[in-house]
């Protein structure tokens, strides 16, 4: 992975002494490899404390049924994972008419998510600590362990594969940033100490890591991670409040940030930002009865051909007129009322959203 080589930046120094006790390093990288001891594990947040969207309702009733499939997904070019914290699920939907397709049961806090060029999907499973591949057809490929702290967040650099997972804490408190070269190698720790808890993090097409969090005020973050070392992005020409998706526009060829609480309001919305940290104009979201997306916790851009994002509306109490969650895809950069949504026998508290394609090649749905 490379340093970010648009904009300039001074690179922060790693206070890598003592950050984490439960992590091993030398130099000015840290590694985590150590299982924490269970005194370590005593400082463990509660669930609600990991969770990364506005709202924690806790699980409303998780699904204890088995995993199904349906066969037609092995034919759909597109498909869009998304995790559901209430019931401890993944849903699989086809893309563009948003028809649930499958479940995979199972998880313990599944939160963000990312894909891979094979059509491979990415779960980071919360409180299980660890991040689990599945195949495009509901198949568990790879679990990789995360013995440092709470994954929230993953991305997959395009230039050489590897896994960025972002801890929104380790288990003492910190958050961090874990890169693994493979699902058995001992991951390399990036942090910066401007930044607290991380959420989510993108990768560019060059492999340059951005990830968003808070800081020590618990303000909006987001850094620039390249070799050993992430610092932090100062923002212009707008505001971001609360952390959420962190996606690259390949064909704007910029970055775009996600807010769940757009002009600190419940409201969700996305900014075209540029590679020294200027916000564009707000792309906002509506859901299928014209109102405000309350919290879109991850959401996705299309990376290639026809543009538009996919993602939920977490629809908890205390929204404006709060209804029903829903899965939904809309006009990317236009925004507005989605083109495509599901409202029933879906997601409660949908959280992750991640897009898996047969063929990169293909012009998406």
């Amino acid at each position: 992975m490379r340093i970010l080589r648009r904009g300039s930046y001074a690179l922060g120094v790693l206070a890598a002494a003592a950050l984490l006790g439960g992590c091993n390093g030398s130099g000015g990288s840290q590694s985590s490899g150590l299982t924490p001891s269970s005194g370590v594990r005593s400082y463990a947040l509660n669930p609600s404390d990991t969770f990364v969207g506005v709202k924690w309702i806790g699980n409303v009733h998780p699904d204890h049924q088995k995993s199904w499939i349906s066969p037609d997904v092995q034919r759909a070019p597109r498909l869009l994972f998304v995790s559901d914290t209430a019931t401890d699920d993944v849903d699989i939907f086809t893309m563009p008419d948003m028809a649930l397709k499958g479940t995979i049961t199972g998880f313990n806090q599944p939160q963000g998510e990312c894909s891979d060029k094979h059509g491979n999907v990415y779960v980071a499973n919360t409180q299980a600590t660890q991040v689990e591949e599945y195949s495009r057809t509901g198949t568990l490929l790879n679990t990789y362990p995360d013995k440092s702290g709470y994954p929230v967040g993953c991305a997959v650099n395009p230039v050489n594969g590897d896994l960025a997972v972002a801890n929104v804490s380790s288990f003492s408190g910190l958050g961090h940033v874990l890169l693994f070269t493979s699902p058995s190698s001992r991951p390399t720790m990036l942090i910066n100490p401007a930044q607290v808890s991380y959420f989510f993090l993108g990768y560019d097409i060059h492999g340059d890591l951005w990830v968003d969090g808070r800081d020590k005020q618990k303000n909006y973050i987001v850094s620039a991670c390249g070799g050993f070392v992430c610092r932090t992005i100062q923002l212009t020409g707008g505001k971001i409040y609360f952390p959420g998706a962190v996606q690259w526009d390949q064909k704007e060829y910029s970055w775009v940030l996600f807010d769940q609480r757009c002009g600190n309001t419940t409201a969700a919305c996305s900014y075209w930002v540029s590679g020294t940290g200027v916000l564009g104009q707000a792309t906002n979201y509506q859901n299928s009865s014209g109102g405000a997306v309350c919290d879109m916790i991850q959401g996705v851009v299309a990376a290639y051909g026809k543009r538009y994002t996919a993602g939920s509306d977490y629809e908890y109490t205390g929204c404006p007129n709060a209804g029903n969650s829903s899965v939904n895809r809309w006009q990317y950069p236009a925004g507005g009322a989605p083109t495509n949504y599901a409202t029933e026998l879906v997601t409660q508290q949908p959280a992750g959203a991640a897009i898996s394609t047969q063929n990169v090649n293909t012009p998406p749905q």
